[in-house]
C-alpha cells in the first residue's frame, strides 16, 4: 500500500470498527426492545383484547411461515391488510394502524423482523 493511502485505508478501517460497535448496539436495543413487547403495547392502544392480541401473533406467524414459503404462497400488502381487517374490523382500510402494526415488527422478536424486511423490500408502506 502506498503511503498516500495509508491515511484513507486507517479512516476506513476506523469507520468499520465504528459500523460494527453501531450494528451491536442496535441489536442489544432490539433485544431490549422485544422484550417490551411494542406490538402488544400497540395492539392494546388500539383496543385490542387478549383474543385479538393472540390472533394477531397467530397470523403473524402464519405470514412469516408464508415468506419462507414457496413464491406463489407470498403475502402481499392487500391480503395483510384483509387479515388484519379480519381481526380488527373497526380498523379496515386504516393504512396508519396497518404502517404501525408494521412499523413496530421491526423492533418486535426476530422472525417478525424478517416479516418487517419483507414488507418493506415489496414497499408495503409506500
Amino acid at each position: 500500500m502506498d503511503a498516500p493511502d495509508a491515511p484513507l485505508a486507517a479512516r476506513v478501517a476506523a469507520l468499520e470498527a465504528e459500523v460494527a460497535s453501531l450494528r451491536s448496539s442496535l441489536d442489544l436495543l432490539f433485544r431490549l426492545l422485544a422484550a417490551a413487547k411494542p406490538l402488544a403495547a400497540v395492539l392494546e392502544s388500539h383496543g385490542a383484547t387478549e383474543a385479538t392480541e393472540h390472533a394477531t401473533y397467530r397470523m403473524l406467524d402464519e405470514l412469516v411461515g408464508a415468506i419462507r414459503g414457496p413464491q406463489h404462497g407470498h403475502p402481499t400488502f392487500r391480503m395483510f391488510q384483509a387479515r388484519l381487517a379480519g381481526i380488527f374490523p373497526d380498523r379496515e382500510g386504516d393504512r396508519d394502524f396497518a404502517r404501525m402494526v408494521i412499523d413496530t415488527l421491526r423492533v418486535e422478536r426476530p422472525a417478525y423482523r424478517e416479516l418487517h424486511a419483507y414488507a418493506i423490500e415489496r414497499r408495503w408502506l409506500d
